[in-house]
């Protein structure tokens, strides 16, 4: 590592690179990995051993100031973490030359470009070594600065840098790491037993671990070559190649990078209510193109946008997801925001019941009906879509809720009349589409019996068994509004702990 961080150059994440995602099971496994690689011998001595994680891919060559990074980005990220704080807690352990080496070598790099925002104390224009082309102010913040940062994460690539820089600070405090290294547990170890094992994981990291340099030169080989490591083994999922591709295609990045900040905005939103981008866009894959398992999402993607008869492309591609993400917010997260309108209300109460259900199976289905209400309202009356709606709530309070039954086969039948909704050109043909799939989940639905049986073993509400409680709230709502015709009453503002006695704990 000293060969690559230790050089007077910078290295940026591209645009195309996929967020930082390493989470505690990555951590773990590398922190071990070093630390058994780190051996104190009978007579006190410690031995460094060398160590292999891996490949890095720069884009660029060598008489650039700025090589891009093609793959290695998180090991890098997580190198870059710990070596800024094994500098802090050498500050912090009264040895500032040590602590301003690393920092001066391995986080920050001299600018080329003289900046007065970016002088250091000893009036050098400095620049972060390791940068991204787009965002990465809150890394910036936490990881680079010379001091511990109180910033805030937003997201969830921060709140992931902000655990892995919690988890190193612990391990590299004075007890974790002495007791690791010096194989005691010894309460009063010393300054200089800190200083010795700070300088053992230093030279570790620097010095003994190796890393194969793979270098490209700019272009679209970058891109290309991110895709061919996947192929190779490297665990990049669909939505990494999925970007990839489409950043790829996108190239236009003045006066402002569109893909990136719709990209951005994607991925906010849905972080913002607990989804993914994964089980967004294959919802959306699933809505208009077909059934795929999440493994063939990126296949499906690359055929369809390489097939010279289909109207999709990579730009279109984003385009598309991202006109449609307020819809699919409105389907998983249903609220007043999406749905403020009086008569929209039967639309936002069949959401939310749905949801109450934790079922999935339903929404490319529903996303296809709110597409075509919101593209081609002509062909579907609001009212048919409630009536719609209204349908599906039912089916799967029964079907799921209540006698969770297996979805076999309900999935990919969901597909296929959301791609024939999606495709449909006037009234008749939604119409028949929308008849078709009620005739199909009728057929699936389980007998009064059957029903009525599940009814009685399977819900309950008890001191000790709380998880049903929105469940059986929605069938007091239910029950309420069918005998007295209204929907006034609503029992999440009231208590549903005293209605009946909890025999069993002689309650």
């Amino acid at each position: 590592m000293n060969s690559i961080l230790s050089v007077e150059k910078r290295y940026e994440i591209p645009r195309n690179q996929r967020e930082f995602s390493w989470e505690r099971i990555q951590l773990e496994e590398l922190w071990a990995d070093l630390l058994r690689n780190i051996v104190m011998d009978d007579n006190g001595t410690i031995k460094l051993h060398e160590y292999f994680i891996g490949t890095i891919v720069l884009s660029g060559v060598d008489s650039d100031d700025v090589l891009e990074v093609v793959d290695g980005q998180q090991r890098l990220s997580v190198i870059t973490m710990m070596l800024s704080i094994i500098s802090r807690y050498f500050r912090k352990n009264k040895n500032d030359t040590t602590a301003d080496n690393i920092y001066k070598k391995y986080i920050v790099t001299i600018n080329n470009t003289l900046d007065r925002n970016s002088l250091n104390s000893d009036g050098e224009s400095v620049i972060q070594k390791l940068t991204r082309s787009v965002g990465g102010e809150y890394f910036k913040k936490i990881v680079q600065g010379k001091e511990e940062s109180d910033a805030k994460a937003t997201n969830d690539e921060e709140k992931k840098i902000r655990y892995a820089v919690t988890f190193f600070k612990r391990a590299l405090r004075k007890k974790s790491l002495c007791s690791a290294i010096l194989k005691t547990n010894d309460d009063s170890f010393t300054k200089a037993d800190y200083d010795l094992c700070l300088n053992a994981i230093y030279k570790m990291i620097t010095n003994y671990l190796y890393i194969v340099r793979i270098a490209v030169d700019r272009g679209d080989d970058a891109y290309d070559i991110f895709e061919v490591l996947n192929a190779r083994g490297i665990n990049l999922s669909s939505i990494d190649l999925i970007k990839n591709k489409v950043f790829q295609s996108c190239t236009t990045t003045f006066p402002e990078d569109e893909a990136r900040r719709k990209w951005v905005h994607i991925y906010e939103q849905l972080g913002s209510v607990g989804e993914t981008m994964t089980d967004y866009i294959r919802c959306w894959w699933l809505s208009k193109y077909g059934y795929i398992g999440e493994d063939q999402l990126y296949r499906s993607f690359k055929r369809e946008i390489l097939n010279e008869n289909s109207l999709l492309t990579a730009d279109s591609f984003l385009e598309e997801i991202y006109n449609d993400v307020s819809l699919y917010m409105s389907m998983v997260a249903p609220s007043t925001k999406y749905w403020n309108l009086s008569h929209q209300r039967p639309i936002l109460d069949a959401l939310a019941n749905i949801n109450t259900f934790s079922v999935t199976v339903p929404r490319p289905f529903i996303l296809s009906l709110l597409r075509t209400r919101r593209d081609k309202s002509r062909l579907m009356k609001q009212s048919e879509l409630i009536e719609t709606l209204e349908f599906l709530e039912k089916f799967h309070f029964k079907f799921n809720a209540v006698c969770r039954m297996r979805p076999s086969g309900i999935d990919s039948k969901y597909s296929v009349f959301a791609v024939r909704a999606d495709r449909a050109v006037n009234r008749a043909s939604l119409k028949s589409t929308i008849d078709e799939t009620v005739d199909f989940l009728k057929r699936k639905a389980p007998s009064e019996k059957v029903f009525k049986d599940c009814l009685m073993k399977n819900i309950e509400y008890k001191e000790d068994k709380l998880s049903q409680r929105k469940l059986i709230i929605y069938i007091f709502e239910t029950l309420e509004r069918l005998a007295v015709g209204t929907k006034e009453l609503k029992y999440h503002m009231v208590s549903i702990e005293h209605i009946g006695v909890d025999r069993e704990n002689g309650k």
